[in-house]
């Protein structure tokens, strides 16, 4: 070697510096700032809220199930549930 230390990349961080570095965050989205405010009202609110979540859950579920059925219609045996 030539006793010259290799030249970093210039978008390179300092290994003490990984994590620490500052960044700014984006502000919470409007539905983020919805929901926190749902989830800290009164517990009725709340829990309808969650059931709510829960029901539109099923429902996402209900119609991906029913879409794969449909895919698979024509591949032979139904596929186990």
């Amino acid at each position: 070697m030539t006793g010259q230390e290799p030249t970093p990349h210039p978008e390179s961080v300092a290994y003490h510096e990984v994590g620490v570095e500052a960044r700014d965050l984006p502000g919470p989205s409007a539905i983020e700032t919805i929901v926190a405010e749902f989830l800290g009202a009164l517990p009725e609110v709340r829990d309808s809220l969650l059931s709510a979540a829960d029901s539109l859950l099923d429902a996402a579920r209900a119609l991906l199930d029913a879409a794969d059925r449909v895919l698979h219609q024509g591949d032979g045996p139904e596929p186990p549930s």
